[in-house]
Protein backbone atom coordinates (compact mmCIF):
# COMPACT_ATOMS: atom_id res chain seq x y z
CA UNK A 1 0.00 0.00 0.00
CA UNK A 2 1.34 3.50 -0.54
CA UNK A 3 1.97 5.34 2.14
CA UNK A 4 2.54 9.52 2.56
CA UNK A 5 3.17 11.26 5.84
CA UNK A 6 0.88 14.62 6.86
CA UNK A 7 3.57 16.95 8.04
CA UNK A 8 1.45 20.04 8.39
CA UNK A 9 2.07 20.52 12.45
CA UNK A 10 6.08 20.00 13.87
CA UNK A 11 6.09 18.91 17.66
CA UNK A 12 7.94 20.73 19.68
CA UNK A 13 11.35 19.20 20.96
CA UNK A 14 13.67 21.91 22.01
CA UNK A 15 16.80 21.02 23.60
CA UNK A 16 17.45 21.62 27.40
CA UNK A 17 20.69 22.58 28.51
CA UNK A 18 21.04 20.65 31.55
CA UNK A 19 21.72 17.16 31.43
CA UNK A 20 20.01 16.14 35.05
CA UNK A 21 16.28 17.96 33.71
CA UNK A 22 13.68 16.42 35.57
CA UNK A 23 12.20 13.47 34.18
CA UNK A 24 8.99 13.65 32.69
CA UNK A 25 5.95 13.08 35.15
CA UNK A 26 4.45 10.00 33.39
CA UNK A 27 5.53 9.02 29.62
CA UNK A 28 2.69 8.95 27.42
CA UNK A 29 2.05 5.28 25.94
CA UNK A 30 4.25 4.32 23.32
CA UNK A 31 6.78 7.49 24.58
CA UNK A 32 8.52 9.85 22.54
CA UNK A 33 9.38 8.21 19.69
CA UNK A 34 7.41 6.33 17.35
CA UNK A 35 10.32 3.92 16.21
CA UNK A 36 11.77 2.60 19.10
CA UNK A 37 8.33 0.47 20.67
CA UNK A 38 10.07 -2.68 21.97
CA UNK A 39 13.20 -1.73 22.06
CA UNK A 40 15.59 -2.85 24.71
CA UNK A 41 17.09 0.24 24.99
CA UNK A 42 13.70 2.72 24.84
CA UNK A 43 14.49 3.75 28.20
CA UNK A 44 17.39 5.14 28.35
CA UNK A 45 16.28 6.50 25.58
CA UNK A 46 13.27 8.84 26.93
CA UNK A 47 15.96 9.09 29.75
CA UNK A 48 18.40 10.88 27.23
CA UNK A 49 15.41 12.87 25.93
CA UNK A 50 14.26 13.85 29.25
CA UNK A 51 17.93 15.04 30.15
CA UNK A 52 17.88 17.06 27.08
CA UNK A 53 20.42 15.55 25.64
CA UNK A 54 18.87 14.20 22.01
CA UNK A 55 15.66 15.29 19.84
CA UNK A 56 15.55 12.22 17.61
CA UNK A 57 16.92 11.90 14.00
CA UNK A 58 14.49 13.73 12.51
CA UNK A 59 13.54 17.20 12.46
CA UNK A 60 10.09 16.71 13.56
CA UNK A 61 11.17 14.72 16.49
CA UNK A 62 8.65 11.40 16.05
CA UNK A 63 11.91 9.55 15.04
CA UNK A 64 15.15 8.45 16.70
CA UNK A 65 16.17 5.69 14.35
CA UNK A 66 17.85 3.67 16.72
CA UNK A 67 18.95 0.75 14.99
CA UNK A 68 20.51 3.15 12.75
CA UNK A 69 24.83 3.38 12.83
CA UNK A 70 25.93 7.19 14.23
CA UNK A 71 28.74 8.98 12.81
CA UNK A 72 31.54 10.56 14.91
CA UNK A 73 30.31 14.17 14.41
CA UNK A 74 26.49 13.00 16.09
CA UNK A 75 28.52 11.35 19.00
CA UNK A 76 30.53 14.46 19.45
CA UNK A 77 26.79 16.94 19.71
CA UNK A 78 25.68 14.26 22.16
CA UNK A 79 28.65 13.65 24.71
CA UNK A 80 28.90 17.48 24.36
CA UNK A 81 25.37 17.89 25.28
CA UNK A 82 25.38 15.40 27.87
CA UNK A 83 28.54 16.94 29.49
CA UNK A 84 27.44 20.47 28.93
CA UNK A 85 30.90 21.54 27.74
CA UNK A 86 31.47 24.98 26.81
CA UNK A 87 32.00 26.50 23.28
CA UNK A 88 35.26 26.18 22.06
CA UNK A 89 37.89 28.75 21.47
CA UNK A 90 39.37 27.79 18.34
CA UNK A 91 39.31 25.29 15.64
CA UNK A 92 40.89 21.94 16.36
CA UNK A 93 40.56 20.28 13.16
CA UNK A 94 41.30 22.74 10.02
CA UNK A 95 41.32 20.09 7.52
CA UNK A 96 37.49 18.64 7.82
CA UNK A 97 34.72 20.56 6.12
CA UNK A 98 32.26 23.00 8.14
CA UNK A 99 29.60 20.74 9.70
CA UNK A 100 26.92 21.45 11.65
CA UNK A 101 28.88 19.32 15.10
CA UNK A 102 31.49 22.04 14.52
CA UNK A 103 31.56 23.07 17.92
CA UNK A 104 30.74 19.74 19.92
CA UNK A 105 33.75 18.56 18.07
CA UNK A 106 36.13 21.58 19.03
CA UNK A 107 34.37 21.10 22.46
CA UNK A 108 35.44 17.60 22.82
CA UNK A 109 38.72 18.36 21.39
CA UNK A 110 39.27 21.22 23.92
CA UNK A 111 38.17 18.73 26.76
CA UNK A 112 41.10 16.51 25.89
CA UNK A 113 38.22 13.78 24.73
CA UNK A 114 39.18 13.30 21.35
CA UNK A 115 42.38 13.56 19.35
CA UNK A 116 41.25 13.51 15.71
CA UNK A 117 41.47 10.57 13.43
CA UNK A 118 44.74 11.15 11.82
CA UNK A 119 47.64 10.76 14.07
CA UNK A 120 50.09 12.03 14.47
CA UNK A 121 48.78 15.28 12.46
CA UNK A 122 45.46 14.78 14.03
CA UNK A 123 44.02 18.29 11.70
CA UNK A 124 40.97 16.03 11.01
CA UNK A 125 38.09 14.69 13.23
CA UNK A 126 36.48 12.85 10.07
CA UNK A 127 33.07 13.77 11.23
CA UNK A 128 31.09 11.70 8.51
CA UNK A 129 32.64 8.45 9.60
CA UNK A 130 30.88 5.51 11.74
CA UNK A 131 32.56 5.00 15.61
CA UNK A 132 33.39 1.51 16.58
CA UNK A 133 32.57 0.18 19.98
CA UNK A 134 36.25 0.41 20.26
CA UNK A 135 36.43 4.05 19.73
CA UNK A 136 33.09 4.67 21.75
CA UNK A 137 34.71 3.27 24.52
CA UNK A 138 37.87 5.47 24.85
CA UNK A 139 35.48 8.96 24.05
CA UNK A 140 33.59 7.35 27.07
CA UNK A 141 36.88 6.47 29.18
CA UNK A 142 37.91 10.22 28.79
CA UNK A 143 34.76 11.58 29.27
CA UNK A 144 34.01 9.95 32.04
CA UNK A 145 37.52 9.30 33.40
CA UNK A 146 36.69 9.84 36.99
CA UNK A 147 34.61 6.60 36.89
CA UNK A 148 37.41 4.21 35.27
CA UNK A 149 39.34 1.76 38.01
CA UNK A 150 42.94 2.07 36.28
CA UNK A 151 43.71 -1.45 36.30
CA UNK A 152 40.41 -3.14 35.16
CA UNK A 153 40.26 -6.60 34.63
CA UNK A 154 40.26 -7.56 31.19
CA UNK A 155 36.68 -8.46 30.12
CA UNK A 156 36.42 -9.72 26.67
CA UNK A 157 38.27 -12.39 24.14
CA UNK A 158 37.59 -10.30 20.65
CA UNK A 159 39.77 -7.04 21.43
CA UNK A 160 42.73 -8.39 22.49
CA UNK A 161 46.05 -6.39 20.84
CA UNK A 162 43.04 -3.24 19.71
CA UNK A 163 43.74 -0.30 20.24
CA UNK A 164 41.03 0.63 22.77
CA UNK A 165 40.99 -2.56 24.66
CA UNK A 166 42.46 -1.12 27.87
CA UNK A 167 39.14 1.93 27.70
CA UNK A 168 36.97 -1.10 26.57
CA UNK A 169 37.86 -2.89 29.70
CA UNK A 170 37.71 0.34 32.11
CA UNK A 171 33.78 1.16 30.63
CA UNK A 172 33.20 -2.22 30.91
CA UNK A 173 34.46 -2.78 34.91
CA UNK A 174 32.54 1.09 35.20
CA UNK A 175 29.41 -1.00 33.88
CA UNK A 176 28.79 1.58 31.23
CA UNK A 177 29.28 -0.83 28.24
CA UNK A 178 28.36 -4.24 28.22
CA UNK A 179 29.10 -7.08 25.15
CA UNK A 180 27.88 -7.21 21.89
CA UNK A 181 26.31 -10.80 22.25
CA UNK A 182 23.80 -11.38 25.34
CA UNK A 183 24.34 -15.27 24.52
CA UNK A 184 27.85 -14.91 24.57
CA UNK A 185 29.02 -12.03 27.07
CA UNK A 186 33.32 -12.41 25.74
CA UNK A 187 32.54 -10.65 23.25
CA UNK A 188 32.67 -6.60 22.95
CA UNK A 189 32.85 -6.29 18.62
CA UNK A 190 35.18 -3.50 18.95
CA UNK A 191 35.36 -3.14 14.74
CA UNK A 192 31.16 -3.09 14.58
CA UNK A 193 29.21 0.29 14.78
CA UNK A 194 27.24 2.06 17.28
CA UNK A 195 23.75 2.38 17.14
CA UNK A 196 22.16 5.55 18.13
CA UNK A 197 20.07 3.15 20.76
CA UNK A 198 23.69 2.15 22.08
CA UNK A 199 24.77 5.79 22.09
CA UNK A 200 21.53 5.91 24.33
CA UNK A 201 22.19 3.22 26.57
CA UNK A 202 26.29 4.23 26.84
CA UNK A 203 25.12 7.60 28.19
CA UNK A 204 22.42 7.04 30.27
CA UNK A 205 24.89 4.75 32.47
CA UNK A 206 27.45 7.26 32.20
CA UNK A 207 25.60 9.59 34.28
CA UNK A 208 23.24 7.68 36.07
CA UNK A 209 19.98 8.46 34.46
CA UNK A 210 17.46 5.89 35.10
CA UNK A 211 15.59 4.15 32.13
CA UNK A 212 12.32 5.84 31.85
CA UNK A 213 9.99 2.69 29.75
CA UNK A 214 6.78 3.90 28.60
CA UNK A 215 3.67 2.36 28.88
CA UNK A 216 2.78 0.42 25.44
CA UNK A 217 1.18 1.73 22.74
CA UNK A 218 -2.95 1.01 22.56
CA UNK A 219 -3.30 -1.59 19.27
CA UNK A 220 -3.94 -0.34 16.19
CA UNK A 221 -7.28 -0.71 14.81
CA UNK A 222 -10.38 0.50 12.47
CA UNK A 223 -12.03 3.06 14.61
CA UNK A 224 -14.02 4.53 11.86
CA UNK A 225 -15.17 3.91 8.41
CA UNK A 226 -17.50 5.99 6.83
CA UNK A 227 -19.95 5.07 3.37
CA UNK A 228 -21.45 7.48 1.09
CA UNK A 229 -23.05 6.94 -2.55
CA UNK A 230 -22.99 8.12 -5.87
CA UNK A 231 -24.89 7.06 -9.60
CA UNK A 232 -22.49 5.24 -11.79
CA UNK A 233 -20.88 5.98 -14.32
CA UNK A 234 -20.61 9.89 -13.88
CA UNK A 235 -17.72 11.78 -14.42
CA UNK A 236 -17.51 13.37 -11.18
CA UNK A 237 -17.18 9.76 -9.90
CA UNK A 238 -13.61 9.55 -11.59
CA UNK A 239 -12.71 12.93 -9.53
CA UNK A 240 -14.15 10.92 -6.38
CA UNK A 241 -11.80 8.02 -7.14
CA UNK A 242 -8.82 9.97 -8.44
CA UNK A 243 -8.71 11.40 -4.76
CA UNK A 244 -9.29 8.26 -3.02
CA UNK A 245 -6.78 7.19 -4.72
CA UNK A 246 -4.37 9.55 -3.75
CA UNK A 247 -4.93 9.91 0.08
CA UNK A 248 -5.25 6.30 0.54
CA UNK A 249 -2.35 5.40 2.79
CA UNK A 250 -1.91 8.38 3.86
CA UNK A 251 -0.30 8.49 7.49
CA UNK A 252 -1.03 11.20 10.42
CA UNK A 253 1.51 10.79 13.32
CA UNK A 254 0.24 11.66 16.59
CA UNK A 255 -0.13 15.50 16.88
CA UNK A 256 -0.09 15.92 12.92
CA UNK A 257 -2.81 17.46 11.27
CA UNK A 258 -4.85 15.94 7.77
CA UNK A 259 -5.86 18.61 5.41
CA UNK A 260 -6.77 17.07 2.06
CA UNK A 261 -5.03 20.38 0.85
CA UNK A 262 -1.41 19.23 1.56
CA UNK A 263 -2.09 16.06 0.50
CA UNK A 264 -3.89 16.29 -2.62
CA UNK A 265 -3.13 19.74 -3.86
CA UNK A 266 -4.03 21.02 -7.05
CA UNK A 267 -6.44 19.56 -9.00
CA UNK A 268 -5.00 19.30 -12.44
CA UNK A 269 -5.72 17.01 -15.60
CA UNK A 270 -2.52 15.61 -15.20
CA UNK A 271 -3.65 14.04 -11.75
CA UNK A 272 -5.70 11.96 -13.33
CA UNK A 273 -8.98 14.77 -13.00
CA UNK A 274 -11.89 15.51 -15.41
CA UNK A 275 -14.29 17.87 -16.29
CA UNK A 276 -17.47 17.38 -14.61
CA UNK A 277 -20.45 19.44 -13.46
CA UNK A 278 -19.81 21.88 -9.51
CA UNK A 279 -21.96 24.10 -7.17
CA UNK A 280 -21.85 27.59 -6.80
CA UNK A 281 -24.11 29.56 -4.79
CA UNK A 282 -26.73 26.80 -4.10
CA UNK A 283 -26.59 25.94 -8.00
CA UNK A 284 -25.26 23.77 -10.11
CA UNK A 285 -22.66 24.71 -12.76
CA UNK A 286 -20.42 23.14 -15.62
CA UNK A 287 -17.79 22.01 -15.37
CA UNK A 288 -14.47 22.52 -13.62
CA UNK A 289 -11.76 20.30 -13.43
CA UNK A 290 -12.06 18.00 -10.44
CA UNK A 291 -15.87 18.35 -9.84
CA UNK A 292 -17.45 16.14 -7.56
CA UNK A 293 -15.01 15.76 -5.38
CA UNK A 294 -16.73 17.06 -2.11
CA UNK A 295 -18.30 13.95 -1.88
CA UNK A 296 -14.75 12.52 -0.73
CA UNK A 297 -14.43 15.59 1.37
CA UNK A 298 -17.52 14.71 3.00
CA UNK A 299 -16.89 11.31 3.38
CA UNK A 300 -13.60 11.74 5.50
CA UNK A 301 -15.34 14.19 7.35
CA UNK A 302 -17.47 11.66 8.36
CA UNK A 303 -14.83 9.61 9.02
CA UNK A 304 -13.12 11.94 11.00
CA UNK A 305 -16.28 13.76 12.79
CA UNK A 306 -17.63 10.20 14.03
CA UNK A 307 -14.15 8.83 14.90
CA UNK A 308 -13.80 11.46 17.72
CA UNK A 309 -10.89 13.52 16.23
CA UNK A 310 -10.15 16.99 16.40
CA UNK A 311 -11.99 18.74 13.59
CA UNK A 312 -9.88 21.52 12.56
CA UNK A 313 -11.75 23.17 9.31
CA UNK A 314 -14.78 22.21 7.27
CA UNK A 315 -17.39 23.99 5.16
CA UNK A 316 -20.78 22.41 4.35
CA UNK A 317 -22.12 22.90 0.66
CA UNK A 318 -24.30 26.18 -0.07
CA UNK A 319 -27.03 24.13 -0.39
CA UNK A 320 -28.14 20.82 1.10
CA UNK A 321 -27.18 18.03 -1.52
CA UNK A 322 -29.32 14.84 -1.17
CA UNK A 323 -26.55 12.47 -1.63
CA UNK A 324 -25.14 13.78 1.48
CA UNK A 325 -26.50 14.04 5.22
CA UNK A 326 -27.75 17.28 6.12
CA UNK A 327 -25.17 19.46 8.01
CA UNK A 328 -22.45 16.79 8.75
CA UNK A 329 -21.10 17.24 5.10
CA UNK A 330 -18.10 19.20 3.84
CA UNK A 331 -16.97 20.84 0.47
CA UNK A 332 -13.80 21.04 -1.36
CA UNK A 333 -11.85 23.74 -3.24
CA UNK A 334 -8.40 24.10 -3.83
CA UNK A 335 -6.81 26.60 -1.12
CA UNK A 336 -10.29 27.78 -0.05
CA UNK A 337 -12.28 25.26 1.37
CA UNK A 338 -10.49 22.37 3.01
CA UNK A 339 -11.02 19.71 5.30
CA UNK A 340 -8.48 19.25 8.28
CA UNK A 341 -8.28 17.54 11.23
CA UNK A 342 -5.80 16.55 14.15
CA UNK A 343 -5.01 13.26 15.19
CA UNK A 344 -4.60 13.94 18.73
CA UNK A 345 -4.40 10.67 20.22
CA UNK A 346 -1.23 8.27 20.88
CA UNK A 347 -1.28 6.68 18.07
CA UNK A 348 -0.23 7.13 14.11
CA UNK A 349 -3.41 6.72 12.05
CA UNK A 350 -3.53 5.56 8.75
CA UNK A 351 -6.29 7.15 6.32
CA UNK A 352 -7.29 3.86 3.97
CA UNK A 353 -9.85 4.16 1.21
CA UNK A 354 -12.00 2.05 -1.30
CA UNK A 355 -14.75 2.54 -4.33
CA UNK A 356 -16.91 0.40 -6.05
CA UNK A 357 -19.12 1.39 -8.91
CA UNK A 358 -21.46 3.18 -6.55
CA UNK A 359 -19.76 4.04 -3.37
CA UNK A 360 -16.95 5.24 -1.82
CA UNK A 361 -15.60 4.57 1.91
CA UNK A 362 -12.88 6.04 3.99
CA UNK A 363 -11.32 4.44 7.27
CA UNK A 364 -9.53 5.74 9.76
CA UNK A 365 -7.12 3.01 11.64
CA UNK A 366 -5.51 3.97 14.53
CA UNK A 367 -7.03 3.75 18.41
CA UNK A 368 -9.74 5.95 20.51
CA UNK A 369 -9.43 4.01 23.58
CA UNK A 370 -11.88 0.93 21.71
CA UNK A 371 -14.26 3.15 20.39
CA UNK A 372 -15.56 1.84 16.84
CA UNK A 373 -17.71 2.89 14.70
CA UNK A 374 -19.30 2.31 10.92
CA UNK A 375 -21.42 4.68 9.31
CA UNK A 376 -23.29 4.66 5.90
CA UNK A 377 -25.36 7.55 4.11
CA UNK A 378 -28.45 6.41 1.56
CA UNK A 379 -29.01 9.14 -1.22
CA UNK A 380 -31.71 10.81 -0.21
CA UNK A 381 -31.80 10.85 3.65
CA UNK A 382 -31.21 14.01 5.51
CA UNK A 383 -29.08 11.89 8.29
CA UNK A 384 -27.15 8.70 8.43
CA UNK A 385 -26.88 5.20 9.06
CA UNK A 386 -24.49 5.28 12.37
CA UNK A 387 -23.49 1.42 14.18
CA UNK A 388 -21.51 1.78 16.82
CA UNK A 389 -19.77 -1.16 16.76
CA UNK A 390 -17.75 -0.86 20.28
CA UNK A 391 -18.41 1.79 23.09
CA UNK A 392 -15.20 0.99 24.24
CA UNK A 393 -13.35 1.85 27.98
CA UNK A 394 -13.55 4.94 30.19
CA UNK A 395 -10.83 6.07 27.92
CA UNK A 396 -12.74 5.91 24.90
CA UNK A 397 -13.74 9.25 23.30
CA UNK A 398 -17.37 8.55 22.25
CA UNK A 399 -19.49 10.31 20.13
CA UNK A 400 -22.66 11.82 19.91
CA UNK A 401 -24.37 14.25 17.72
CA UNK A 402 -27.52 16.17 16.87
CA UNK A 403 -28.40 18.09 14.29
CA UNK A 404 -31.52 20.46 14.04
CA UNK A 405 -32.75 23.25 11.69
CA UNK A 406 -33.72 22.33 7.79
CA UNK A 407 -32.53 23.36 4.64
CA UNK A 408 -32.70 25.56 2.94
CA UNK A 409 -32.18 27.63 6.47
CA UNK A 410 -30.10 27.66 9.49
CA UNK A 411 -28.75 24.27 10.04
CA UNK A 412 -26.48 23.60 13.94
CA UNK A 413 -24.45 20.21 14.15
CA UNK A 414 -23.42 19.57 17.74
CA UNK A 415 -20.92 17.19 18.13
CA UNK A 416 -20.44 15.74 22.16
CA UNK A 417 -16.83 13.97 22.78
CA UNK A 418 -17.17 11.78 26.65
CA UNK A 419 -13.99 10.60 27.45
CA UNK A 420 -13.65 9.33 31.57
CA UNK A 421 -16.71 10.78 32.39
CA UNK A 422 -15.75 14.72 30.87
CA UNK A 423 -18.43 15.50 28.00
CA UNK A 424 -17.04 17.98 25.77
CA UNK A 425 -19.44 19.54 23.11
CA UNK A 426 -19.11 21.68 19.83
CA UNK A 427 -21.24 23.70 17.52
CA UNK A 428 -21.29 24.38 13.79
CA UNK A 429 -23.93 26.52 12.15
CA UNK A 430 -24.54 26.58 8.58
CA UNK A 431 -27.38 28.96 6.30
CA UNK A 432 -28.14 26.60 3.43
CA UNK A 433 -29.46 28.53 0.12
CA UNK A 434 -32.33 27.50 -1.97
CA UNK A 435 -31.13 26.28 -4.76
CA UNK A 436 -34.43 27.00 -6.79
CA UNK A 437 -34.93 30.78 -5.73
Amino acid sequence: MRRRVVTLLLLSCGLSTLWFAPAHAELTPGGTFLDDDGSTHEGSIEAIVAAGITKGCDEDGFYYCPNKKITRGQMAALLARALQLPLPTQDWFPADPATVFDDEINSLAEAGITGGCNPPENTSFCPDDQVTRGQMATFLARAFAGQMPPTPPDAFLDDNGNTHELSINQVAAAGIALGCDASDTTLYCPYAGVTRQQMAAFLARALGLTPMVPPPRPPTERVSSFTTHFNCCEDRVINIRRMAQLVNGTVIRPGEVFSVDAVVGRLTTGKGFVLAPYMVDGKGECCTVGGGVSQFGTTIFNAAFWGGYEILEHQPHSAWISRYPLGIEATLVYHSKDVKFRNDTYNTLTVKTSTTGTSLTVEIWGNQGGWRVRGNHSIGNRSSAITILDQGGSVAKRVKASVSGSAPGLVTVTRTLTQNGVAHSQSWTNRYLDPDA
